[in-house]
């Protein structure tokens, strides 16, 4: 495909050409014309003179005088000088040999009868043929003629100097049409080009151009469209990456299907959801997809009817979720329905629907037992066991048993909600752990006793901490508590606290009948019991160690339990020397 360039400077030199072309053949056939004008002119001035200046009557009797005329005429002139007589017999001729009857030549005959064209041209020769009058009286005609041929020799020269001057000025108009082409397409494959970048999203390029022509302001429209397009890029960019850094930063899973069944989208939630890559499916046919089995149906039902579908869906790998599915129908495809599909994981909160069901039940179960033992006593002993003082003191004794359970029941119940609301003030302060230590076990040695388990404490050397001293009380008791309910008479229970750098440890062990590894991961619920007959016989309540977890918690500490059936437990727990004011408590 020819360029605009080349169109141009064709177009150019096909019209100078055309404008040489007839220029030099009109001025060619101008100065052709002007010569033969002029030569014509000359020849019938030259045949005049002599008509008007040579002697004809003196000399009509001497045959050589015209001849010799003929010839001094002919040198003179550059010409062929014919003298004839009033017959057209030749008198005299510079040509020699030749003596003809001159009114067998056309133009003899004409001007001897005074013919107003005495020019003519015949044979290659142009011939100029004037009538000798003497009073009125045509004595004879005088011919001067010249040769074409010198003619054409002259006007060959005509010929090539005017055909050099026109190639000339042709590779003159050439060259600058060439550069007034190149002048005007330069700009514009400019422009092409930068036209060209911002289509291959090179949008900075500009074009650079001066001036107030059309050219220039095509430029500046061009440089105003790249700038909007520039603006417009980077404004569709920001917006894409703000849409790709809410749809990875997602807790929900995200996937989308095209209008041809193809998944074209899948964020990271969608893979921790699944246990399945992005990279895998995207850009694979959602029929593919054989996990969650029931997920196809889904996309085909919504795609097909056009309609939102809502469906929870239960896995088990890579983790046991629940799941909650929203289909949507996307219309923006040309080509037809996308779907969207968006996966709400809904594990957590089943599981505390459970967890509320199951503290329902077991509030009104721990509720119940007390509740019924003091309703039952007391209706015993309005019935009439108030008059037997023993029976009485009995029955009262229980009331008052079951009143001091419910009472710890309602206790732990309050606190434990107070620490889960994370509404619970810690009153920190800087304490010897051997003191903080010594009273907590004080407060729980005489039960301790009473069993007839012994209890041991260990610790390396004093040192401060900075607890909230009522609090880790509370952990102590209840952790000393649970052993002591444990473990059988004659057990021990060991209480050792060691520093480290940073933090220290505090380590509860007995010897009593262990947790067996199934139970484990479950002692920090609430109300879950390993021995559930013990620990009510105990006056267990079954929140003292979820109190204790989070109360570890709150303190920035961890707990770990490690256990062997029948051999015995241990719980170690591991705080911060110095809390740190800004953290959970």
């Amino acid at each position: 495909m020819r360029s605009l360039r080349g169109k141009i400077t064709g177009s150019f030199l096909l019209l100078i050409g055309c404008s040489v072309l007839g220029t030099g053949i009109f001025v060619a056939l101008l100065l052709q014309s002007s010569y033969l004008d002029s030569l014509t002119g000359r020849l019938t001035k030259e045949g005049k003179m002599i008509a008007e200046t040579i002697e004809w009557e003196k000399n009509l009797d001497d045959p050589h005088h015209f001849e010799r005329q003929a010839n001094i005429y002919g040198r003179t002139l550059g010409a062929r000088v014919t003298f004839f007589d009033a017959e057209g017999v030749v008198l005299g001729d510079s040509a020699e040999g030749n003596q003809l009857n001159g009114k067998a030549f056309p133009e003899v005959k004409r001007g001897l009868l005074k013919s107003s064209e005495p020019t003519v041209i015949k044979n290659d020769f142009l011939h100029a043929t004037l009538p000798v009058i003497r009073n009125g009286k045509v004595l004879g005609a005088i011919r001067v003629s010249m040769d074409l041929e010198e003619v054409n020799r002259s006007l060959e020269k005509v010929w090539l100097s005017l055909a050099g001057g026109l190639i000339i000025a042709y590779s003159l108009a050439a060259f600058f049409s060439s550069r007034i082409a190149g002048g005007v397409t330069r700009p514009l494959e400019e422009i092409t080009q930068v036209a060209v970048d911002i289509a291959q999203n090179r949008i900075h390029k500009r074009v650079q151009q001066t001036g107030n022509d059309e050219i220039a302001r095509l430029g500046r429209a061009i440089n105003r469209m790249a700038h909007s397009l520039q603006k417009q890029m980077e404004t569709i960019r920001k917006s894409e990456r703000r849409l790709g850094s809410i749809i990875e930063s997602m807790e929900s899973g995200l996937i989308m299907v095209d209008s041809t069944g193809r998944v074209s989208l899948a964020n990271r939630a969608f893979e921790r959801m699944f246990g399945v890559p992005a990279a895998d499916i995207i850009g694979v046919s959602y029929k593919r997809l054989t996990y969650p089995y029931d997920l196809t149906a889904l996309i085909t039902e919504c795609a097909e009817s056009g309609s939102r579908l809502r469906k929870e869906i239960h896995l088990y790998y890579p983790e046991e979720r629940m799941l909650e599915a929203n289909l949507a129908p996307m219309w923006v495809e040309k080509n037809g329905v996308g779907v969207v599909i968006v996966f709400h994981d809904l594990t957590a909160i089943r599981r505390l629907e459970q967890l509320r069901r199951d503290f329902v039940a077991n509030v009104s179960h721990e509720l119940k037992t007390p509740i019924t033992s003091i309703l039952g006593f007391a209706e015993t002993l309005l019935d009439g066991a108030l008059k037997d003082p023993d029976t009485c003191r009995e029955f009262l004794k229980i009331i008052h048993d079951e009143s001091l359970r419910l009472q710890r029941l309602i206790g732990d119940l309050l606190d434990l909600a107070s620490i889960e609301s994370k509404k619970l003030h810690l009153n920190l302060k800087t304490v010897f752990v051997d003191s903080l230590i010594q009273s907590a076990v004080k407060t729980i040695e005489d039960q301790v006793r009473a069993k007839g388990q012994r209890l041991e404490v260990h610790i390396e050397e004093p040192f401060e901490i900075e607890v909230d001293p009522d609090r880790f009380r509370q952990i102590i008791l209840n952790l000393l508590s649970n052993a002591m309910n444990y473990t059988p008479q004659g057990g021990s229970i060991t209480l050792d606290v060691s520093r480290e750098p940073h933090r220290f440890r505090l380590k509860v062990t007995d010897t009593g009948v262990g947790i067996p590894p199934e139970d484990l991961p479950r002692i920090f619920e609430r109300f879950y019991r390993v021995d559930k007959a013990r620990s009510r016989d105990s006056g267990g309540t079954g929140l003292g160690l979820a109190i204790v977890k989070h109360l570890v918690e709150v303190h920035n500490g961890e707990i770990d339990v490690k256990s062997k059936v029948g051999t015995g437990t241990t719980f170690t727990l591991s705080f911060p020397l110095k809390q740190d004011r800004d953290g959970p408590g």
